[in-house]
């Protein structure tokens, strides 16, 4: 029996998309993160995007975090940038419908090329990092997200070795 060849998925922002970012953004080299999640199937069952934003959103509270309901570990507010979306408004779009606030800062903070290995395939996914400002003092996600939210004042115990979380967290901190 032959082995199938794993393929690799790409989701990229559109060309135009990419020049504008290194046009606006000429100090950010976009950074390398690998995932090895070969003891599982990818799901690539969901609508085509152009990549992930991830927020990392400060507060008086603290920087908002995010965790599935009944899960143990914490996490940014992050999601699939859309094909229509401008990525500094699929930023506002994730803070308010994962934790329900409003942001009135948002700054590119980094570019990661994160790339996911499963058993079946690998992803390939351009990551935007963020970071926001809000004046909210409580994070309350809608309640069809499935998501549990607060603002921690500690996000990098919460972090663990996670290098995506980590690296977005310092990377904010610039700015």
């Amino acid at each position: 029996m032959t082995k199938r060849p794993k393929h690799m998925l790409i989701e990229l922002p559109t060309a135009d998309e990419i020049d504008d970012l290194a046009i606006t953004t000429p100090e950010f080299e976009v950074r390398k993160i690998e995932y090895d999640r070969s003891d599982r199937k990818a799901d690539l069952n969901y609508p085509p995007c152009k990549g992930q934003v991830v927020v990392v959103v400060r507060g008086p509270s603290g920087i908002a975090m995010v965790r599935e309901k009944g899960a143990r570990h914490w996490g940014l507010p992050s999601g699939r940038l859309r094909i229509p979306e401008v990525a500094s408004e699929a930023a506002r779009r994730v803070a308010r419908e994962q934790c329900g606030i409003g942001l009135r800062r948002v700054e590119l903070a980094g570019i990661y090329d994160v790339i996911s290995h499963f058993s079946d395939v690998s992803v390939k996914r351009l990551h935007m990092v963020f970071a926001a400002e809000t004046d909210d003092a409580e994070c309350v996600p809608g309640q069809q997200s499935g998501l549990e939210a607060m603002f921690s004042k500690d996000p990098g115990r919460l972090a663990g070795d996670d290098d995506l979380l980590v690296s977005a967290l310092k990377d904010s901190e610039k700015k």
